[in-house]
């Protein structure tokens, strides 16, 4: 492929991407860890927030098989990137004078559904520039940008919110004045990278993204990567709307401590990313895919026994590594198990899959947890029951991922690449270290210079004297 040739030079530079990663995820930091709180603050019931989560997810995705499509069709993705990222950014305004958890709900939803456009063609664009060895490390790299950007954001929010104070409109308008102009000036930047212009004898024939039967029929490794990923991600969300009503409710925490849950599983990640990549191309995507997808029955297992803010800085850590495990591989899986005439519509029907999973799942979540309530069992119990569902539908899909294929044979292991970069560091600690004894070793003859040269001018001094 041309491009991926270009990315192995230097005539694509890659740069304005880890910019648009870094300052969007930047303005999403500041905000996005929030809205649910802000929700909840405004007095939602488990049925809004499971409407908020169900609708965000739903809208975000529903749109993105037509617009990938459009992607697949006209080889342009910097186009929707820019214009998806900059309209959806403007929408952050107008949450600063809601009033009611029902008028979030409708902003929050129509942001989704405007962004949608980006997902494809940003899948689409990464599968165009990076070969398919180095997807792993450099998704990784992506990844590990956008995170500092957010990481940093959500500290620097949590802080502003909890010295602000006052009404909650107040209280966030700087985070969501800040986070548009983030957002709005992220997808400007994406204007900067120069696609390579396909000439329509080079195009690839598209298939058409209504044809889904055939998608799905034609491509076993995608087909059955989806129905496991439906699945899961149906029993995934269903703890979804509950989280912050465990934070606000159960475990009371102010904006500082809810800024600190984002910021130890972000950088937890952050750290794990450096090597997830490397293990992801070397060793295969299906290893961590499992670790991470199942693993994850953690979160609602702990959420539902927490009844203090540390118990929730202990999963958030687990998070971390399990989130840093699963999300680069199953991006670089997904790209790996669609062909690029199909990747952009491929990637934007497996993303609407999972939004109508993860909308059917918020929406049970909600109501299951209301109806609980409404029977007589009060809302902690009522929580907890749903979390243990959760939990059970998490650990079964996750292990349901055993029965993926990987496309590809990798000239290694799991375990192999594990005991080689810790071997790694521990070489590159013993080389530091020998580095700082070498110094303090020349430090020392330094010193020891300087005490003869002062020990002989004391002696020339006291000789002088005596004469």
């Amino acid at each position: 492929m041309g491009t991926q040739t270009e990315t192995e030079g230097t005539s694509t530079p890659l740069k304005p991407i880890y910019v648009r990663q870094t300052v969007g995820s930047f303005g999403n930091g500041v905000i996005g860890p929030y809205i649910a709180i802000y929700a909840v603050q405004m007095g939602a019931s488990s049925t809004e927030m499971g409407w908020l989560r169900s609708l965000s997810n739903l809208f975000g995705n529903i749109m993105q098989v037509p617009w990938g499509a459009v992607c697949d069709r006209f080889r342009r993705r910097v186009p929707l990137i820019v214009l998806g990222g900059a309209l959806s950014s403007l929408l952050w305004l107008p949450m600063i004078y809601v009033k009611t958890a029902w008028e979030l709900i409708v902003l929050v939803a129509l942001q989704a559904f405007i962004s949608s456009m980006v997902a494809p063609a940003w899948a689409a664009l990464i599968g165009d520039m990076v070969p398919q060895p180095k997807r792993g490390s450099v998704i990784a790299t992506i990844n590990a940008a956008a995170s500092l950007g957010s990481i940093t954001a959500t500290l620097i929010s949590g802080y502003i919110m909890a010295s602000i104070g006052g009404s909650l409109s107040h209280m966030y308008m700087i985070p969501l004045i800040l986070a548009t102009i983030c957002g709005f000036g992220a997808s400007l930047a994406m204007l900067t990278l120069r696609e390579r212009k396909v000439k329509e004898l080079e195009k690839p024939k598209v298939h058409s993204w209504v044809n889904w039967r055939l998608l799905l029929r034609g491509n076993l490794n995608f087909r059955r990567f989806c129905l496991i990923s439906v699945f899961h991600g149906f029993f995934m969300s269903i703890a979804w709307p509950l989280f912050p009503i465990t934070v606000v409710k159960v475990i009371k925490a102010d904006m500082v401590q809810v800024a600190y849950l984002s910021v130890i599983s972000g950088g937890v990640s952050l750290v794990i990313r450096r090597f997830v990549g490397r293990l992801a191309d070397r060793a295969g995507r299906k290893p961590l895919i499992i670790v991470g997808r199942a693993g994850i029955v953690l979160v609602p297992l702990i959420y539902a026994i927490a009844t203090s803010v540390y118990h929730l800085y202990v999963v958030d850590f687990a998070i971390g590594i399990l989130v840093a495990a699963s999300e680069i591989a199953v991006f670089a899986y997904l790209l790996d198990v669609t062909p690029e005439e199909q990747r952009g519509a491929s990637v934007a029907f497996f993303n609407t899959m999972n939004g109508f999973s993860t909308f059917l799942g918020s929406i049970t979540g909600g109501y299951l947890t209301s109806m609980l309530i409404s029977m007589g069992f009060e809302e902690l119990t009522s929580l907890q029951m749903v979390y243990g569902i959760s939990a059970l539908g998490r650990l079964t899909g996750g292990l349901l991922f055993l029965k993926i294929r990987e496309p590809y044979k990798y000239p290694s292991t799991m375990k192999a690449e594990i005991l080689e970069m810790i071997s790694e560091d521990v070489k590159k600690a013993e080389e530091k270290l020998h580095r700082i004894e070498e110094r303090g070793e020349a430090t020392d003859r330094e010193i020891q210079k300087d005490f003869e040269w002062f020990e002989s001018a004391l002696r020339w001094r006291k000789e002088k004297e005596e004469k």
